[in-house]
């Protein structure tokens, strides 16, 4: 089968999507598939593109497997709510173009959105439709909700026009899928139908990660009793994360 995946993060990137658009790439080309991807440059944590990957025009190369194509991409030296809205723009622009080349000439069987970002996943269902791919949207992120729960962005006319653009964009794909109960809760409050949605949980190396001791030497040297409980928390650290309920 012929997959194209459309994310703007992938590996070398050090933020949590681009790890798992990165495992599930290659984890397809491992079964059998042929699979192609359209994203960014790395820039996250630093929101600072590395000097080997700075460029103005598409660069193409196969990594593991992976046909990977790269677009040109605005990165705000500081990123604030407006800055990001164009930094999501810009890659759904450079994007459009590699999108309909390659949906035109390599005709995949499905067509592969994940949000973030929302933006360039409107331009994967059109594109789909016109190539006649099914059309799939996986969502990490509800990246409206979190950008005005933030205070990110503020105006609420605005929010109304984006909630309402992100209503049209989820429903436009044949599935929807996302990573929690929680969340599937949420796609279908936003009114997409129960037989479109699907569970699809991120995963974990359940070899490297197991539950250790009690007494491991950590607990001495940070003076934690054995019978005080300890959460591992793997990921962004950052208002958006919502750490203080551990605490509390």
């Amino acid at each position: 089968m012929r997959i194209l995946l459309v994310g703007i993060n992938y590996a070398p990137d050090l933020v949590g999507v681009a790890k798992y658009n990165t495992e599930l790439c290659e984890s397809l080309v491992a079964e059998g598939h042929d699979v192609r991807v359209i994203t960014a440059p790395p820039y996250y944590p630093a929101w600072r593109i590395p000097r080997g990957f700075r460029s103005w025009y598409f660069r193409s190369r196969k990594l593991n497997g992976v046909q990977v194509i790269r677009t040109p991409i605005y990165v705000p030296a500081r990123p604030s709510g407006a800055k990001r809205l164009v930094h999501h723009a810009s890659f759904a622009l450079a994007s459009a173009i590699p999108l309909v080349r390659t949906g035109l000439s390599w005709r995949p069987d499905i067509m592969l959105s994940v949000a973030p970002s929302l933006t360039s996943a409107a331009l994967v269902a059109v594109a789909a439709r016109l190539t006649g791919a099914k059309s799939w949207l996986h969502v990490q992120d509800f990246e409206v909700d979190a950008a005005f729960d933030l205070g990110l962005l503020q105006n609420q006319r605005l929010r109304r026009l984006m909630l309402r653009a992100e209503a049209r964009i989820l429903k436009s794909f044949d599935r929807v899928s996302t990573i929690s109960p929680q969340m599937l809760r949420r796609l279908k409050e936003k009114g997409i139908p129960q037989e479109k949605v699907r569970e699809v949980r991120n995963w974990i190396d359940t070899d490297a990660i197991t539950p250790g001791p009690a007494t491991v030497n950590f607990r001495t040297e940070l003076k934690i009793g054995e019978d005080d409980v300890v959460a591992l928390y793997s990921g962004t650290m950052s208002n958006k994360q919502g750490l203080d309920l551990v605490v509390e």
